[in-house]
């Protein structure tokens, strides 16, 4: 099979397969590449300060993130008296990259301390992340527990189970 070379300036989705190819097999690995590839706003950012490296090889071309020096990077201009303009990212996107750095072992965080930053769409996309990593490749999580999307009362996931665990 011959090598198909990589260019980073191709269309995003393209970049997807060489970045599976970086992850060497390790489902923790492959888990956060994933995940930091699936948050838009985070991957953009990644590309633009050269967090994601292209590897040429003879077999084949594969692309590495570097999370743990994009986390270091990520704390140093959110310091205090660093920042001179607003976040680059979002709180969201911030506890993504932080989560995924943690699920590929280039930093130690826990996942309750960062869910209250998660929006709904990232709350997706990491416990899906976190499933995989499990093994669970092809799992998805509902966010509304079966329940219809948008569920007028607002509680979220089972809503409908704590209210008929209280209205007897």
């Amino acid at each position: 099979m011959k090598n198909v070379r990589v260019d980073l300036s191709v269309d995003r989705e393209d970049l997807y397969e060489p970045l599976m190819r970086g992850a060497c097999m390790i489902t923790q690995v492959e888990a956060a590449y994933r995940l930091v590839f699936q948050v838009g706003e985070l991957w953009a950012w990644l590309m633009r300060h050269g967090y994601v490296e292209l590897v040429s090889g003879e077999d084949f071309d594969h692309l590495e993130v570097d999370l743990e020096a994009a986390v270091a990077y990520d704390h140093e201009i959110g310091a205090p008296g660093f920042r001179t303009e607003g976040p680059e990212l979002s709180e969201s996107a911030r506890a993504v990259l932080v989560l995924a750095a943690s699920l590929a072992g280039k930093t130690a965080a826990r996942l309750r301390d960062l869910l209250g930053e998660l929006d709904e769409t990232a709350m997706r996309m990491v416990v899906e992340a976190m499933m995989y990593a499990g093994g669970f490749m092809d799992g998805t999580a509902d966010l509304w527990g079966n329940e219809e999307p948008g569920d007028v009362r607002g509680l979220g996931p089972n809503s409908r189970a704590n209210e008929d665990r209280w209205d007897m």
